[in-house]
């Protein structure tokens, strides 16, 4: 049901209150102010995960800002590993993860949604995503060979990736390591002269791409659509060989096998089973609740370019796209 004008108006303004607060830092504050024409949080909580990433991150406080302020049920957020989140929507400690990239968690889906049933798919989160070998373009334009990974086989250019770090051999550079990756198993498995090294965080890997760009300094990354990133620079994605069964299943048994490209992800969201039944309102708007590319990356922007947090982010993004949440009330 939509928000006759009244109502939204209403909505609107406690939902800008609740942006200066939480600018303020007080989440406290915000989740329970009564002025603002949102119900105060009470009752037990949900508790939502958000892997160390920022797309997860905003989803999660969207979720969290509608929740509490439209049905008044507080929402806790758990920053937890991707993989140790399937282990918490199993036990319960975890009532939903907005934002499972499939092609890493094949054994997770098998294991908690298709054998045990403790977990359930709760759908498309709405983003087609796509992890992948990403170089600068200028790097691509200067060698043209370095299109695909075929390029990379040749030692003098890869070792145009060389750091102090890695000598002769180039540098692959991965960001935060409790992500998905088979980066290491593909470098070794394609016989690539190349040196994986963990640069620690996403925000570390966004560096690395702003200096190699002022510098004109090659670089080669793990890297991914959706991102608000890639609307600002351009990226080239390394083709790397096509996905195939004997991918599939090395993916899926963790053999070290793996030596294809990544598919590309169709975003789910996930719960646990008992969700629906703690809290059925609560559980209909995680079940409604999608974001287009263009959407999740404009809040992702907010926090990572902008420099707001994520329920700052989410707050501001909320005020401004009342038709959007307002159908996951429907």
């Amino acid at each position: 049901m939509k928000l006759n004008g009244k109502k939204r108006s209403l909505v609107v303004a406690g939902l800008l209150l609740a942006v200066t607060l939480a600018a303020c830092g007080d989440d406290k504050k915000e989740a329970s102010s009564t002025d603002s024409g949102c119900k105060t949080p009470s009752g037990d909580a949900i508790t939502l995960a958000v892997n160390p990433w920022t797309g997860s991150a905003v989803n999660a406080f969207v979720a969290k800002t509608v929740i509490e302020c439209q049905l008044g049920t507080p929402v806790e957020i758990i920053d937890i590993d991707e993989y140790a989140t399937w282990v918490g929507m199993d036990d319960g400690s975890i009532d939903a993860v907005l934002e499972v990239w499939p092609s890493g968690h094949a054994a997770d889906y098998q294991t908690y949604i298709t054998d045990k049933g403790t977990v359930i798919d709760l759908g498309l989160l709405g983003p087609s995503a796509k992890i992948g070998w990403y170089v600068p373009k200028f790097i691509v334009d200067q060698h043209p060979e370095l299109a695909t990974w075929e390029g990379f086989k040749d030692p003098a250019l890869a070792a145009l990736f060389g750091t102090a770090e890695t000598g002769e051999l180039g540098q692959f550079t991965m960001g935060d390591p409790s992500y998905v990756t088979y980066d290491e198993q593909i470098i070794a498995n394609l016989g690539l002269p190349l040196q994986y090294v963990v640069a620690g965080s996403e925000a570390a890997l966004l560096t690395s791409i702003d200096q190699a760009i002022a510098d004109q300094k090659p670089v080669l990354m793990q890297f991914w659509k959706p991102h608000w990133k890639q609307l600002e620079v351009e990226l080239v994605e390394v083709t790397l060989p096509p996905v195939t069964p004997a991918c599939e299943a090395a993916a899926a048994s963790s053999d070290g096998t793996y030596a294809c490209d990544y598919p590309i992800d169709e975003l789910m969201k996930a719960a646990n089973a008992g969700l629906e039944t703690k809290n059925p309102a609560a559980f209909k708007v995680l079940r409604a609740l999608q974001l287009t590319t263009e959407q999740q990356s404009e809040i992702a922007g907010f926090v990572d370019r902008d420099g707001l947090t994520p329920a700052a982010a989410a707050a501001k993004w909320v005020t401004a796209n009342p038709n959007v949440w307002g159908a996951w009330l429907s």
